[in-house]
C-alpha cells in the first residue's frame, strides 16, 4: 500500500513538472509576403536555387547562439520551423522572386522561352549574440544559361551585420533582415552579371 502511494506521488510530481514547462517556440526566416506588386518589370529569365549549405554546427533544429568567443548555445525553447538550410532557401526564394519579378523553378521543367539562372548558396557564418547582434557571411555562384554551351559562371560574396534586441523574437527579426540584405546583393549580381 505504501509503495502504491509513493508511486502515485511520484507520478503526480512528474506530471506537475511537465505541465509547468513552457512549450518551445518555432521561428522562421521567411517574412510575410509583400502585398505590393513588384516594382520591376518581369525578368527575362527564371531562377533555380539549389539546396543551401550551412556549417554543420549550425545545422540543428535549435537556434544556435554564441556566448563569448568560444561557446555556442543550443536553445530547447527556440526551434526552427524547418531545417535551417531549408529556412534560408525559402527566405531567399521569396525575396529573389519579388526583387527580380521572376519564378523559382526547382523541380519543374524550364520554360522554352526563358533561360535559367542557377544559384548555389554557401553560408560561411550565421552568428547570433542575444541582445547584441547577428551577422552573416555568404558566398553564391551564379550559372547563367545553365547547361548550355555558353554557360557563364560568377562567384560572389557578401557579409552583413544587424543589431539584435528583444530576446529570441528580436534576434530572428535581425536574422530576417540579414536574409533580405543578402537577397538584395544576390539580385543585383544577377541583374548586372557582376559582383558588387
Amino acid at each position: 500500500m505504501k509503495l502504491t502511494a509513493a508511486v502515485n506521488t511520484a507520478c503526480a510530481l512528474l506530471l506537475s513538472g511537465c505541465a509547468s514547462s513552457t512549450p518551445p517556440h518555432y521561428y522562421t526566416l521567411v517574412t510575410a509576403a509583400d502585398s505590393a506588386p513588384p516594382a520591376v518589370a518581369a525578368a527575362p529569365f527564371v531562377i533555380r536555387i539549389h539546396p543551401v549549405t550551412v556549417p554543420e554546427q549550425l545545422n540543428q533544429p535549435q537556434m544556435v547562439t554564441r556566448k563569448g568567443d568560444g561557446e555556442m548555445v543550443m536553445s530547447d525553447d527556440a526551434l526552427w520551423a524547418s531545417p535551417l538550410p531549408d529556412e534560408m532557401r525559402s527566405a531567399l526564394t521569396g525575396q529573389l522572386e519579388r526583387l527580380l519579378n521572376t519564378t523559382e523553378i526547382s523541380g519543374l521543367t524550364p520554360p522554352q522561352d526563358k533561360p535559367v539562372v542557377g544559384i548555389s548558396v554557401a553560408v560561411q557564418r550565421f552568428d547570433a549574440w542575444p541582445e547584441k547582434r547577428a551577422s552573416i557571411a555568404v558566398t553564391w555562384r551564379l550559372s547563367f544559361a545553365a547547361g548550355s554551351a555558353e554557360e557563364q559562371l560568377l562567384t560572389c560574396r557578401t557579409q552583413h551585420q544587424q543589431t539584435a534586441r528583444g530576446g529570441d523574437a528580436g534576434l530572428v527579426s535581425a536574422q530576417q533582415s540579414l536574409m533580405r540584405e543578402v537577397a538584395q546583393d544576390m539580385a543585383e549580381s544577377i541583374r548586372m552579371r557582376q559582383c558588387r
